[in-house]
């Protein structure tokens, strides 16, 4: 079969657009399917122009049976627009959703979303692997485990696929079919592509925690499966020889997780002289582990802090203290690691004002090389989500609308309407980042000249976002109309 996987367009530009990563987990669907004999391409509309017109270019060229789509919350709508035009275009190729909104919310997806002929649940490897061989064979995908399904009219749900429990059985995603030219923005705030070569790994699935705004649990059920040092070893050859990578971008979530095994990893990284970054909790670091991180190449990491007030902590079951984050940042600056916080507004509903200048307070003290402030956004599937549901506090369902860097909140907390989440986020990034001797500490601390223009055009990127007027994010173009219209090219 020949299959094409497809990562949408965003909706909206907003000041995270300049993050562009690989699709890593699309590389890994094609490895794993093409080991069967399918043939797969990648189209990352992310980077490709987001137009119909270059959609119908690339399905006269590939001429797929069958096109995927990898949809999280706010892609979900851009990724039916393609399909609804593709059908129009030609109505026998299958259309296959997958990603964490579909493994939300199942039924409902399906019943908004008509194009889509069947969606994946879950981790896909397996699941696509066998809708592709029942197509191949002229049977029907309905009824396979790990899939949402339309039958006789109905929507159907098929068994719950058991997670894959040996990652080392993987092969290494298929990097070859991304065009690594297409990728110049930044993988993580301040590692550019137009710097170094740089690409995402994984080194694990899933995490243990279950914090009420995230997702994470939907797909691996609190279930956390790492792979072999050894096994990441030899992707790490792969992307050295094969790619030319310099830098690269751990995207687990639980990376520093048990100690014999980073430590072994760690080792590795070492002997080969690379360098890179992670994300980690702050309770489970310590200065034994951050010194060998930095000894090993580590130039970042990464802290997901979310607020700086004790009270929100316990009630969005962060499961860690303001003494633990505060430490993990000493650690790090004396590790000589840059660090990076990740926060939020709104990450409650009771949240106040007050916990706010808790957090900005925590930001002033622990000084992060980087703070991103996310407006928490309550996605289906979450805690979070049934919480406002429940209280009447989201107010629209057009899931363009649910992405984690937003101009315009569509739902409300207990204390803060929408423009007041979209002010204090805004507040909290002008008190931090627009004081002298940050700007003053980041200009001195580049280390070359594309460093530095890289700094004036984030910076630049970050002026105009936080000076802005409330207006709705910058349309790609005219947004998706192009996928709508049912006529051109």
């Amino acid at each position: 079969m020949r299959i094409a996987l497809v990562h949408p367009p965003e909706p909206y530009r907003s000041i995270a657009s300049n993050i562009i990563q690989h699709p890593i987990n699309l590389a890994a669907l094609a490895s794993y399917i093409m080991q069967y004999g399918h043939q797969v391409e990648i189209w990352d509309f992310a980077v490709e122009p987001p137009t119909r017109a270059h959609l119908i270019k690339r399905l006269k060229s590939f001429l797929p049976q069958a096109i995927g789509f990898s949809c999280m919350t706010p892609l979900i709508k851009t990724g039916h627009k393609m399909a609804e035009a593709i059908k129009s275009t030609d109505p026998s190729i299958v259309t296959i959703v997958g990603g964490p909104h579909v493994s939300a919310v199942p039924v409902e997806t399906l019943l908004e979303f008509p194009s889509f002929d069947i969606g994946v649940i879950g981790e896909g490897e397996i699941t696509l692997k066998e809708i592709l061989d029942n197509l191949q064979g002229g049977k029907s995908p309905a009824g396979l485990a790990g899939t949402v399904y339309r039958e006789d009219g109905d929507i159907k749900v098929g068994a719950w696929r058991p997670l894959i429990s040996d990652l080392n059985e993987l092969p290494y995603p298929k990097r070859e079919l991304i065009n690594f030219d297409l990728y110049l923005g930044s993988s993580s705030p301040g590692l550019s592509s137009k710097i170094m070569g740089i690409t995402e790994i994984f080194t694990s699935r899933g995490c243990p925690h279950r914090c009420i705004f995230c997702g994470s649990h939907i797909t691996h059920r609190q279930k956390v499966r790492f792979r072999s040092p050894e096994h990441l070893m030899g992707e790490i050859v792969e992307c050295l020889e094969r790619f030319k990578i310099e830098h690269f971008t751990i995207d687990d979530d639980t990376f520093t997780y048990g100690k014999e095994r980073l430590m072994k990893i760690l080792r590795g990284f070492k002997e080969l002289k690379i360098s890179w970054d992670c994300d980690s909790r702050v309770d489970s670091i310590s200065p034994e582990i951050l010194e060998a991180m930095a000894d090993a190449g580590c130039k970042k990491v990464a802290f997901g802090v979310e607020t700086g007030s004790p009270r929100i902590l316990e009630l969005i079951r962060k499961k860690i203290t303001v003494e633990q984050i505060e430490k993990a940042f000493k650690w790090a600056k004396k590790a000589g690691i840059l660090s990076s916080a990740f926060v939020m507004v709104g990450s409650h509903p009771s949240e106040t004002e007050e916990d706010l200048k808790q957090t900005l307070d925590l930001l002033y003290r622990t000084r992060p090389d980087y703070a991103l402030v996310y407006i928490a956004v309550p996605y289906p599937g979450t805690e979070l989500y049934q919480m406002m549901k429940e209280k009447g506090f989201i107010f629209t369902e057009d899931w363009d609308e649910f992405d984690i860097v937003r101009t315009e909140a569509k739902w409300r907390t207990d204390n803060f309407m929408p423009q007041d989440l979209v002010k204090y986020q805004k507040w909290m990034y002008r008190r931090y980042y627009l004081r002298p001797s940050f700007m003053l500490r980041k200009l001195l601390n580049a280390h070359s000249l594309k460093e530095l223009e890289y700094l004036f055009g984030a910076g630049f990127d970050f002026i105009k976002y936080v000076f802005a007027k409330r207006r709705k994010g910058v349309a790609i173009g005219a947004r998706i109309e192009a996928f709508q219209s049912q006529k051109g090219s």
